[in-house]
Formats: structure tokens, sequence, C-alpha cells
């Protein structure tokens, strides 16, 4: 059967450029072995001549012991098909680099993605950086550190690693030693998730140095001119108590930091409340007013 149809152009189709290295870092026993840092990008398939996109930066969670990076990419088609670039980034684990190794990896990638803004026709004026669980403290830790030089290390130093906004989603406001046994949605987790993990990532004990521990906090860098802030967390979280959140909004607040702020009812740590669509559309109408 043949037939002569329109198909009108509605949509933008997307492409995934897939395990792009931005850094080599320090692994296993640092000096004898690196590891390359990779991210996965969401560009346009055919972006316009000239076009230049606002980029949002992604962090996955994992307790700072796990992540994959590309978990979240079906979700961030979303900001992708309406007019955003998205990158999905890794960083080092607990088990590899202490705090604050994974900033840095975060600030590593910003640079590298503004080195290349021309190649994948990015905004470098228009970037912002999200995440959730511990994904989002780092995302919070990233924006609140602007501007701080002790951050930035490593490759594309003639590149900032400003960003001019956050999205924050269910992370833990401070690094404090955990009861030893935690759960999500009633299950336990493993023993690993207590008070090892945190003394793993920092390589201390933030009860016994707590002046230490309060500059790993994103609170302690927060000032008027801090980037504005997305938090979403959920009231029926046990794992990432949302006291840590309403905290850390309150320092906003004080701060006059513009922050749009939700908790939703009953949602669990990575509930799917989080990624309906209602939620999808409340962070892009955020990143639209702000970069």
């Amino acid at each position: 059967m043949k037939k002569n149809i329109y198909v009108p152009l509605t949509g933008t189709p997307i492409t995934l450029l897939s395990g792009i290295t931005f850094a080599r870092v320090p692994y296993w026993f640092p000096f004898y072995n690196y590891k390359d840092l990779k991210l996965d990008l969401l560009l346009p398939f055919r972006p316009e001549e000239g076009e230049k996109r606002p980029l949002f930066v992604w962090l996955c969670g994992g307790g700072f012991a796990t992540m994959e990076r590309s978990a979240y990419i079906p979700w961030l088609t979303y900001f992708a098909k309406r007019g955003y670039a998205a990158a999905s980034i890794e960083y080092r684990l607990s088990n590899s680099a202490h705090f604050p190794a994974q900033i840095e990896d975060a600030k590593k990638a910003i640079r590298f993605l503004r080195a290349h803004a021309g190649e994948f026709r990015i905004d470098p004026e228009r970037i912002a950086v999200g995440g959730e669980s511990a994904g989002g403290n780092l995302a919070a830790m990233v924006g609140v550190t602007n501007g701080i030089s002790a951050f930035d290390v490593g490759e594309y130093q003639e590149q900032s690693s400003r960003v001019s906004a956050v999205v924050n989603y269910y992370g833990p406001a401070a690094l404090r030693r955990k009861p030893a046994r935690q759960s999500m949605d009633g299950v336990p987790l493993p023993e690993t998730t207590g008070d090892s993990r945190t003394v793993q990532l920092l390589g201390f004990d933030p009860e016994t140095e707590p002046e230490r521990a309060a500059k790993m906090e994103a609170q302690y860098y927060v000032n008027e001119n801090t980037v504005p802030f997305f938090l979403a967390h959920g009231t029926g979280d046990t794992l990432v108590d949302i006291s840590g959140s309403d905290a850390f909004y309150e320092v906003l607040t004080q701060n006059k930091v513009p922050v749009d702020y939700y908790r939703i009812q009953g949602a669990g740590h990575m509930g799917m409340e989080f990624y309906q669509e209602e939620m999808s559309q409340r962070i892009l109408e955020f990143l639209d007013r702000m970069l």
C-alpha cells in the first residue's frame, strides 16, 4: 500500500553522546593508577545553525559509595526535548577518594563542558546543576562554592565552574554520623550505610571534629550572593530525614536566596512522585526563570 502523507514537525529529536571522558583522576592506590571520568550528554539531533542551549548537569546518588550515571538519562530526556542540553556525570566514590574530591570532579565536568561549549552548542552563561540524594548534596555544594578556587582542581583551569542555579532532590544537608541501621521504604539497608560510610567519605569522624565537618556542609557557604535553589523532599523519607532540607531552606531564606521548596507528602526516598511530569515541569519552570 502506497500513501503520501504529511508529517508536521512538532518535537525536537534528541541524540545521546555516551561515555565522553572529561577528566583523569588518581584511582585505586593514588598515583599508581588513574581512572577516566565520563559523562553522557543529551543534545538536539540536528541543532539549528548558531543555536546555543542552556545546560542542565545532573549527579546521580548512591550514598557516595555507588552510582550509575546512565540511570537518569530517560528522565533527563524531558528537559532535552524542551530546549536544554542535559549531562549526567561521574564522580569518584568514597572507597577511592575523600570528600571534597567528589565536588572537584563535578566542577571539572562543568569546566570541560564550558571549554567545549562551541562544539556542543551550549550557552556557557546558562548552566545549572542538580542531583538526587548524595548527588543532591554534591549539587548543592557545587552551587554554594561558586568562585571558591580551592574546589577548582584539575583540568581546564582557564574555564569557570560557576553555575546559575541548583536543583536538590532529597539530598542530605549535612554529612553526619547516622544510626548503624537505616531503611528505605521500610527495607533495612546494609550496615555500610551507617557510621562507616560517612567516616569513609570524609576521612574523619564528624562527631569528634565538628568545626572541620561544618566546612563540608552547604549552609556554611550560603550568603546573599548564593545562586537560586530548587529543593524537593518527601515527608516519608526514612533514609534522609526531611528536617535537614527544612533547616537548609531556612538558611537560604534568611540570606534572601531565591528558593522553591516542595515537601512531597508521603513520598519516600527516591519516590516515583519526584519523577512525574508535574515535578519535571516545576523544575523546567524554575530553570527557565533562573537561566
